[in-house]
């Protein structure tokens, strides 16, 4: 098992505690306000359909001008093998990292390599959330996130060392001055897998990769670059309009310009259908507002005689005071329901 050389890295960990819910629990000292968010926004996107994390950890790495981060976001019992819960009772997940400052076209030499379900390089990380587990949201620590420091850290680095012996990437990484609103996508497998960290960890320029994605690509997301079990070969979607990928519909061998296509006929069918749904739709709803309006105006009149006859029985018009509920009624709820909503 061969080691990399060192290089300096710090934690960046997100997650639950026992009490207080998901927040950034560790990052970087020297990442300002900007980097925190722009971390964050990929770190939670990470999070997406998190019922499909469950043996499936995610692989993400994202890099701007000045930093690069990479880590895993996966259930806590297939990270350090023990199911942890918070104090409803229910499993969580987490998001465990590193970061490193980046020197302008220097790609990473050293970095954890992909090591699918394997995940030792990041088992110490959840140390950080340990530390302050048992919070309470008036303690002033858990306002704010620790503060981590950089130190040289040697990662194994196995799977990068075989990796030079395969073939490169039969298509180039996404990024965004390329193709900001298309979103690659690759075959989830340990191989192909590998060759895409290892690609973005060494692209000379910003980019953002997700791995390991059990089901859809991630839709709404910042990740250019993804790779999900149900690609069947390499296509390229638009973002925002993700559905399910197969290779007649939304998967392309083609050149990265030469983007499927729906024909013009089954566009302008599709919004004739919909027009119609929407029209139907509008007259169902005029009508049973004009329904409400006529019971309405009946029971007006029902209520107005009655107050004629009998003034000093007046009911009083306040629904809080026969309901006392009301405007802030609460829905009960089981813990079976809690465990099922919690992804």
């Amino acid at each position: 098992m061969s080691k990399g050389e060192s290089k300096d890295w710090a934690a960046i960990v997100y997650g639950r505690t026992y009490h207080l819910d998901f927040r950034l629990i560790t990052v970087p000292h020297d990442f300002t306000p900007q980097a925190i968010t722009w971390a964050s926004q990929h770190i939670v996107a990470t999070t997406q359909k998190a019922r499909n994390l469950v043996g499936a950890p995610r692989w993400s790495l994202f890099k701007n001008d000045d930093y690069c981060v990479m880590g895993v976001t996966c259930m806590v019992k297939d990270l350090i093998g023990d199911t942890v819960k918070d104090n409803q009772g229910r499993p969580l997940y987490v998001f465990v990292g590193y970061g490193t400052q980046l020197t302008a076209n220097q790609p990473l030499e050293n970095f954890p390599g992909y090591t699918e379900n394997s995940l030792d390089n990041f088992k110490i990380l959840y140390q950080e959330i340990e530390q302050v587990w048992l919070l309470k949201d008036y303690e002033r620590d858990s306002r704010y996130p620790i503060r981590s420091q950089y130190y040289p850290i040697s990662f194994y680095n196995e799977a990068i060392a075989s990796d030079s012996q395969k073939p490169p990437l039969d298509r180039p990484l996404n990024h965004l001055s390329q193709h900001p609103d298309k979103i690659y996508l690759w075959q989830s497998s340990p191989q192909q897998n590998s060759l895409l960290w290892q690609a973005s960890a060494q692209s000379a320029v910003p980019l953002a990769t997700c791995l390991n994605i059990r089901g859809k690509a991630l839709n709404h997301s910042p990740f250019l670059n993804q790779s999900s079990s149900q690609a069947e070969a390499f296509g390229i979607l638009d973002k925002g309009t993700i559905q399910r990928q197969s290779p007649t519909s939304e998967v392309t061998n083609q050149n990265d310009h030469d983007l499927p296509h729906r024909p013009l006929a089954q566009i302008s069918q599709k919004i004739s259908h919909r027009a119609k749904e929407d029209i139907d739709l509008t007259l169902q709803q005029a009508a049973k507002m004009a329904n409400a309006s006529q019971e309405l105006i009946n029971n007006f009149s029902d209520w107005n005689q009655s107050r004629e006859d009998k003034p000093d029985e007046l009911e009083s018009l306040d629904p809080a005071a026969d309901d006392p509920e009301f405007g802030f009624k609460t829905k009960q709820s089981n813990s079976c329901e809690n465990d099922q909503n919690w992804f």
